[in-house]
């Protein structure tokens, strides 16, 4: 049984053809698991917390705490 001849022409070419062709795979299957995964799960969390929110509310409350300068809230 011979053994099989080592290849000496295009190694280097050929490593780095397939480890290319993994490596964009891999980065693919990457960014749509992030996209899926992260993205729009933040943007439904964001869409569900603006459903809801009061933004004159909010502003009524910070004004009473007194956390703006400008406007200190009643009792200053």
């Amino acid at each position: 049984m011979a053994l099989a001849r080592p290849q000496f022409h295009g190694l280097l070419k050929s490593y780095i053809r397939k480890h290319l062709i993994i490596c964009l795979s891999l980065a693919g299957v990457g960014g749509v698991a992030w996209h899926y995964g992260v993205c729009e799960a933040r943007k439904k969390a964001y869409a569900d917390f603006y459903k809801t929110y009061d933004a004159a509310a909010d502003n009524e409350r910070m004004t009473k705490l007194g956390l703006f300068q400008s406007n200190p809230g009643p009792g200053h």
